[in-house]
């Protein structure tokens, strides 16, 4: 599912040790974003969907899925900081 287009937009997309996904979804504006954002919540409404962060920054809608065990607080720490500094 982290890997598919929302709202028209393929996201780039990061492995780190082959177990964590990052993925990266750069709209044109933050309202667009938040579209992205809508198409999820849809497509997954009625799916069982792995365990996973989701941030919307501005015009960035940000994915981070790892297992609970391997979750790196790096990844949570940066994301939380640009909410802070949007």
């Amino acid at each position: 599912m982290f890997l598919r287009m929302l709202n028209q937009v393929a996201p780039e997309a990061y492995s780190i040790h082959e177990n964590q996904l990052i993925s990266i979804y750069v709209y044109s504006s933050g309202q667009q974003a938040e579209k992205g954002l809508k198409d999820f919540e849809e497509k997954t409404a009625a799916a069982t969907v792995v365990p996973h962060s989701k941030y919307r920054i501005a015009n960035v809608l940000l994915f981070y899925v790892a297992g609970p065990a391997l979750k790196d607080e790096r990844v949570e720490k940066v994301a939380e900081g640009l909410l802070v500094t949007k």
